[in-house]
């Protein structure tokens, strides 16, 4: 008489595979979460952010140059340069900003935080 269903070695065989693939996923996703820890103490993505922040603030820079060229004088105040931006910088870091020193006519960049950039 021919029975019918699986025998307790296919089953077995079964539940190896499972578990080997189990323990592949494992290693895997273990390895990507490793991995994904290692770039974000790394931060280089936030040092990218952090230097087109400088490359912004060197174009609002020219901006002075250009105005002390035409007008023979530094802008009086900050207000002055952001009104000679079509619109205000769009720093990437969350929280920087710059200052401005109207004596010098220099810029500089202000990090609130640099955690958070």
């Amino acid at each position: 008489m021919r029975q019918r269903g699986f025998g307790f070695i296919e089953i077995i065989i079964v539940v190896a595979i499972v578990a080997a693939a189990g323990f592949l996923l494992m290693q895997y996703f273990s390895s990507t979460a490793k991995t994904v820890e290692k770039l974000q103490q790394d931060r280089p993505l936030a040092r990218t952010r952090l230097v087109a922040d400088q490359a912004t603030l060197t174009s609002v820079q020219s901006l002075v140059t250009a105005y002390r060229t035409e007008k023979g004088q530094n802008p009086p105040d900050k207000a002055a340069v952001l009104g000679l931006l079509v619109s205000p910088p769009k720093f990437q870091c969350p929280g920087n900003d710059f200052d401005y020193e109207s004596a010098t006519g220099a810029l500089s960049l202000t990090i609130t935080d640099d955690a958070r950039c």
